[in-house]
């Protein structure tokens, strides 16, 4: 198999992206893909990783070459990485939004992991859903915290028990009024900015950011699982 069918075969499965987005192919080697490997991000350290294992593709959530490129230099974060995984025969893609979309994605394994229940879209990449018993805010903080393995960035205690919670993983910033339209008592996403918080206290809503990074890195097994669909061999960076 190569990357062209590959990645044809994942698009079947997960969709089509956000027409904004910039994700697919992003490095094609023209190698035979016998070995992959997952990552959330294409960091230097994931790219050793990959030497190391010998594998011929690593597949990622989000997308290394995003805007365009006027060069590609070694003294340029993302061109070094470009660089890297040319010289070492490694070839890139990437699944961002439709990753994000997709039933079973990235927001439905965090609603998993949290015991989010009864799940439904008010944005194709969002979920509404509610717990299985009201919790204080605090504990649903340290909920989230334990779960996910981090130290939530910014939380917002309105004032009310946690029930019905709405989940954007990643970026929720711009998403705030579509929050409070679905009557949500609290909104769990991985990073807002200071307007943000602001709506959200304006609009009554709880606010718990637990990183972009943890909130979407649940998702590896997923996208791994889908992978060895096609690839004899598949390893996951990062879990």
């Amino acid at each position: 198999m190569n990357l062209i069918e590959l990645d044809k075969g994942l698009r079947q499965i997960f969709g089509e992206s956000e027409k904004w987005d910039c994700d697919g192919i992003q490095i094609n080697c023209g190698n035979p893909i016998q070995k992959a490997v997952v990552s959330l991000d294409l960091t230097s350290d994931v790219i050793e990783y990959v030497k190391n294992k010998k594998a011929d593709v690593v597949i990622n959530h989000h997308p290394l070459i995003f805007d365009p490129l006027n060069e590609i230099s070694f003294s340029d974060s993302t061109g070094k990485r470009i660089i890297g995984c040319i010289r070492n025969n490694i070839s890139v893609s990437a699944y961002h939004t439709c990753l994000d979309i997709v039933d079973g994605g990235v927001n439905d394994c965090l609603c998993d992991i949290l015991g989010i229940k009864n799940t439904v879209k008010f944005l194709p990449f969002a979920r509404l859903g509610n717990l299985e018993k009201v919790y204080d805010f605090e504990l649903f903080v340290k909920l989230c915290e334990e779960r996910l393995n981090t130290k939530a960035q910014n939380i917002l205690d309105c004032g009310k028990k946690v029930k019905n919670i709405a989940v954007i993983s990643g970026s929720g910033k711009d998403y705030i009024k579509e929050v409070a339209g679905t009557g949500a008592d609290t909104f769990l996403t991985g990073e807002v900015n200071h307007s943000a918080i602001i709506d959200c206290k304006e609009y009554g809503i709880n606010l718990v950011c637990a990183t972009h990074f943890a909130t979407e890195n649940i998702v590896l097994p997923f996208l791994a699982e889908k992978v060895r669909l096609f690839v004899p061999e598949v390893e996951i960076y990062g879990i």
